[in-house]
C-alpha cells in the first residue's frame, strides 16, 4: 500500500469537501435573520437594490419568524399590493433551500404566472444570494436537471406551478406549500377540484409540515384568503398615539385631508392641501403622515388564543408602506371614486379592504358621512371626518 502523499490528500480533500458542505448542520436563524445575513434584492426588481434589511419593512419580521416558530402550522397574510409580501415568500424559499432543506410547491394562479415569477423573482435572487447561487444550479449548466419550473437543492425540489394545473397538485408530495395571490386561483385545479386543498393533501406525510398563504383581498364573501384569515390570530399592525399612548389601526376610515379639484380638458385633476393625517381612534387627536412614521408599531391579535391552533394570520394595507405616501393612496381614491371597478382595485390594492357592492353610492361627501366620530380629546372638542379639528401637539 502506497504512503499517503501530501498531494494525494489535498486531491481527497477537494473531492469530498462539496458533499461534507451539504451536511454541514444549519446556523440557528429565524427567517428574518437569514434574510438579513443572506439575502441581496436584485436591480431589475427592487428600488433598493443591494442587502435585505427587515428593519426597512419591520412589519414582515413576525410573519417571517412565525415560519420558523415550532407551534405554527400556517401563516396566513391579507396584504395591499407594494408591501414586501412576495419579498417575504422569496425569503421563506430561500430560507427552506439553505437552512431547513424539503420539498417546496410554490403555487401562482396559473402556470403563466408561475414561468414568470420564476425567471423574474426567484432566478435573480439565486443568483445574487451566494449561499443560494452554491446549492441551486443554473438551468444552463451541464447535467443540472433544473427547469423554469422545477429546481434541486441538496435535501429538496422547488416545483413552481399554477392553480390550474392539476397534475402538480395532485402528484408531488410536499413539505412545504407557499400560495400566492391566493384569491386570483382557480375554483377547481381542471376537474380534481379545491387547488388549495389538493396542494395540502399533499402534506399528509409531513409531521413538520408548513403551509404559507399569501393574498391580495378581493370581493367580500367571496375571498377566499378572507375565510383563511378569520381561521387565524387575525393581527392587525397597530402605530402607537404619540397623544395618548394607545395603539390604533392606520386605516383609510381615520384619515383627514383637504383637497381642490379642478377641470382640465373636461377631466377632474385633484391636488391635496396641507398634510395628510391620521384621527387616533382612542383620543381622537389628528397625527401627521410624518409623526406617524416615527411611531412605534405592532401586531395586535384580535383573537390571540387562536395561537393554540397553529395558524397565525396578519392584515396589512399600504398606508405603512414606505413607498407608498399617503398623498399618493389618497389620490388614488379621489381619482377612482366616481368609477366603481377603478375603486374596486382602489380598495384592494392600497386600501387593503374587501369590496363591498355599495349599490352604487360612491359619491364623495357620502363616503364621507359614512365614517365615525372618534370621541372627544382632553379639550372636549370633537373629532369627525366631517371638520377639520386643530392637529394636536405631538
Amino acid at each position: 500500500m502506497k504512503p499517503t502523499t501530501k498531494k494525494s490528500t489535498a486531491k481527497l480533500n477537494a473531492a469530498i469537501a462539496p458533499a461534507i458542505r451539504n451536511f454541514k448542520p444549519p446556523e440557528d436563524l429565524t427567517v428574518a435573520e437569514w434574510a438579513d445575513r443572506h439575502r441581496r434584492l436584485s436591480p431589475e426588481n427592487s428600488a433598493e437594490s443591494g442587502p435585505w434589511r427587515t428593519s426597512r419593512t419591520p412589519y414582515l419580521r413576525e410573519p417571517m419568524e412565525a415560519f420558523t416558530d415550532p407551534k405554527i402550522r400556517k401563516i396566513v397574510i391579507v396584504a395591499a399590493s407594494q408591501v414586501g409580501k412576495s419579498e417575504l415568500e422569496l425569503n421563506i424559499i430561500g430560507y427552506i433551500i439553505d437552512q431547513d432543506p424539503g420539498s417546496i410547491i410554490f403555487v401562482q394562479p396559473t402556470l403563466d404566472d408561475a414561468r414568470k415569477f420564476s425567471r423574474l423573482r426567484i432566478a435573480p435572487m439565486i443568483r445574487d444570494s451566494k449561499v443560494l447561487k452554491a446549492k441551486v444550479s443554473d438551468i444552463k449548466a451541464k447535467d443540472s436537471g433544473n427547469t423554469i419550473l422545477q429546481k434541486s437543492f441538496p435535501g429538496g425540489m422547488l416545483t413552481i406551478t399554477g392553480s390550474n394545473s392539476p397534475s402538480a397538485l395532485a402528484s408531488t408530495p410536499a413539505r412545504y406549500i407557499i400560495g400566492d395571490e391566493r384569491d386570483r386561483w382557480a375554483i377547481s385545479a381542471g376537474t380534481e377540484g379545491d387547488p388549495w386543498a389538493l396542494a395540502e393533501a399533499r402534506q399528509t406525510t409531513f409531521y413538520n409540515a408548513k403551509a404559507v398563504e399569501v393574498s391580495t383581498p378581493t370581493i367580500k364573501g367571496a375571498s377566499n384568503i378572507e375565510s383563511s384569515y378569520y381561521q387565524g390570530t387575525q393581527e392587525r399592525w397597530c402605530h402607537k398615539c404619540p397623544e395618548c399612548g394607545e395603539y390604533g389601526e392606520i386605516i383609510f376610515d381615520r384619515i383627514h385631508y383637504k383637497h381642490t379639484v379642478k377641470k382640465v380638458r373636461g377631466k377632474k385633476v385633484y391636488s391635496i392641501d396641507g398634510p395628510i393625517s391620521w384621527a387616533c381612534p382612542n383620543c381622537g387627536c389628528l397625527v401627521p403622515e410624518e409623526t406617524m412614521r416615527r411611531q412605534p408599531a405592532k401586531w395586535i391579535a384580535e383573537i390571540p388564543d387562536a395561537y393554540a391552533t397553529g395558524v397565525r394570520s396578519f392584515w396589512l394595507n399600504a398606508f405603512s408602506s414606505p413607498w407608498t405616501p399617503w398623498e399618493k393612496i389618497v389620490l388614488k381614491f379621489l381619482q377612482a371614486k366616481d368609477e366603481p371597478q377603478k375603486l374596486k382595485v382602489v380598495y384592494n390594492t392600497l386600501l387593503g379592504e374587501l369590496w363591498e357592492d355599495r349599490g352604487g353610492i360612491i359619491d364623495e361627501d357620502t363616503m364621507l358621512a359614512r365614517r365615525e366620530d372618534y370621541g372627544t380629546n382632553a379639550d372636549a372638542v370633537s373629532y369627525t371626518h366631517l371638520t377639520l379639528p386643530t392637529i394636536c401637539s405631538v
